[in-house]
């Protein structure tokens, strides 16, 4: 099974051109790691739980990653619309988002539990419903410009 299906087969610096569709199979893809982190998380209280085993660490782990491939293909979608279509959502906080992809990636070492914590458990249910908005908004035909 394909994680995203027109997006996880191509590489994007080599596509000339992203399509409405494409982009929006983007988002769609965050809109899937979101719920997942969410849920996979659900039975984490504190950020001390995400240390207490090693299954837990694994838990840990996977989140990160999570967390940053959301950042990551936010990041993609921003540059394909040349910053446009997140323009149109100035409440959403899309350069944080990609900031902690940014630290995930690059500065693995200095990841705090407790801010991947807090970002789980008051920042994902907010990016969850904005993403829903952009996307219903895309599909309604309401961002057809930016996307061009």
């Amino acid at each position: 099974m394909r994680i995203c299906d027109s997006y996880s087969g191509k590489i994007l610096s080599e596509m000339q051109f992203t399509s409405k569709e494409e982009l929006a199979d983007m988002l769609r893809f965050v809109e899937r790691q979101t719920v997942f982190t969410i849920e996979t998380t659900a039975k984490i209280e504190t950020y001390h739980d995400f240390l207490a085993s090693q299954e837990a660490m694994v838990l840990f782990n996977s989140t990160c990653m999570c967390l940053q491939t959301i950042g990551e293909t936010i990041r993609r979608v921003d540059e394909r619309t040349s910053g446009r279509l997140f323009a149109c959502y100035p409440e959403t906080p899309w350069k944080k988002v990609i900031g902690m992809r940014n630290i995930i990636s690059h500065e693995y070492l200095s990841i705090d539990p407790q801010v991947i914590f807090a970002t789980v458990k008051t920042r994902l249910n907010p990016l969850l419903s904005d993403l829903r908005r952009v996307l219903s908004d895309i599909d309604a035909g309401l961002r057809d410009e930016e996307l061009k």
